[in-house]
């Protein structure tokens, strides 16, 4: 089931970025190359979560989902679930017991961790290792690094709605695999 929602996700924004590329404007040439000052005016990029030394696959799927969790909702992690996934809290907490270690980056020491990159800083600082079996809240802007093949548990334990985007690593679907929207036989 979850791999039907991760692929109706993929067609989706598929079909909105062929839609985006027909509704683009003819293009308009521009009387000078802006300087590298120009260029970053109104730009920004916010680093939300990071994960150091993933092994990952040679070929492989990746998605990006937002998902939110109701009060007292939550979900299990099998076993055999191949997929890594990183996980950033956007809003309200998330309570996290996993099997095995669990890698979580607080948003405190990520923006610290930001902050002193250019500085040459260490980013592995600003990660904590969470013991197996361990319950750990995250809240808004904390991240984690939920490994593959561990099972586990995702809830939500406080009073509010949590919605958190995360990136799913894992192995392509296997040939055969209907595409999200496709009528099975």
């Amino acid at each position: 089931m979850r791999r039907f929602s991760v692929l109706l996700s993929i067609v989706v924004v598929t079909l909105l970025g062929i839609l985006a590329l027909y509704a683009q404007p003819a293009a308009v040439a521009q009387e000078a190359t802006p300087t590298a000052e120009e260029m970053m005016e109104g730009i920004t990029f916010e680093g939300l979560a990071m994960a150091l030394k993933v092994p990952l696959p040679s070929v492989g799927d990746l998605f990006l989902e937002r998902f939110g969790l109701d009060p007292g909702a939550g979900f299990p992690i099998e076993t055999g679930d191949p997929t890594t996934a990183l996980a950033v809290v956007e809003s309200g907490e998330l309570t996290v017991r996993m099997e095995g270690t669990l890698t979580v980056t607080r948003a405190e020491e990520m923006s610290a961790a930001m902050g002193e990159s250019e500085a040459g800083g260490d980013f592995a600082a600003a990660t904590e290792e969470i013991a197996a079996g361990q319950e750990v809240t995250l809240g808004a802007g904390d991240s984690a690094l939920f490994p593959p093949n561990v099972a586990g548990e995702v809830r939500n334990a406080s009073q509010e709605r949590a919605v958190a985007l995360v990136v799913l690593v894992g192995p392509p679907a296997p040939e055969g695999t209907p595409v999200a929207g496709t009528p099975a036989p």
